[in-house]
């Protein structure tokens, strides 16, 4: 039996802030959930769109790799998706240890195919976005999260997508971020729930996207 065994994980919960390994670099999120206090290291691509988008006490969900050392008992994380959650139930305080991660099924794979002529929609190569299991009957958007989407504005898609769905009561509909999807020159990139592609979408089209895709039922006159 090797020293070392690697698994999957995924945890929800809220965010404490950052935290530095080996020196000053922030390179670690704290996350308190209802099993404590976890640490988890962020991959180099996902860290500058964190570090402005991540709010301490904001709820989040965390997946990626977990790394056991058999010899020496200790569990490190590393992430491969960060992206928004909504808070359900009440936290403790969190421990000051973390507690080893239960593993999770590995994440299933979702081929999305674009659809529509509207100006705004990408007619491109269909891409390869990931979920988790669990979820394929929850409206999902999909928003790419690599580095180059992110440098042309990916957070702050994110978190006008957040505010839109709120503000109309969309509270079952998610956000989660994915690979590449294959159209890294027209970031930012967002799917919809059904499968419609939008390509360099900014900040302000959000709302008349969300409209379209979630039409508020006009009131039955009397």
């Amino acid at each position: 039996m090797g020293k070392y065994s690697h698994s999957q994980f995924e945890l929800e919960g809220r965010f404490l802030g950052f935290a530095a390994e080996e020196g000053y670099k922030l390179k670690l999120l704290r996350l308190s959930t209802l099993s404590g206090e976890y640490r988890v290291k962020i991959p180099k691509e996902l860290r500058p769109l964190l570090y402005r988008t991540l709010v301490p006490g904001e709820w989040i969900e965390v997946s990626g790799y977990q790394k056991l050392d058999s010899f020496k008992g200790t569990v490190k994380l590393k992430a491969i998706r960060v992206v928004p959650s909504t808070p359900h139930r009440s936290l403790p305080q969190p421990a000051s240890q973390p507690a080893s991660v239960t593993p999770v099924m590995p994440f299933g794979r979702s081929a999305l195919q674009p659809i529509g002529s509207e100006p705004t929609a990408c007619a491109a190569t269909s891409p390869t976005a990931t979920l988790s299991k669990g979820r394929a009957k929850t409206d999902t958007i999909l928003v790419c999260q690599k580095s180059d989407c992110c440098k042309r504005g990916a957070g702050a898609v994110i978190k006008a997508l957040q505010s839109e769905l709120e503000e109309r009561g969309l509270t079952d509909v998610k956000i989660r971020g994915t690979g590449c999807m294959k159209q890294c020159k027209a970031g930012p990139n967002l799917v919809m729930p059904d499968k419609s592609r939008y390509c360099r979408i900014r900040p302000e089209e959000v709302a008349a996207v969300v409209d379209k895709h979630f039409p508020v039922p006009s009131e039955v006159a009397s």
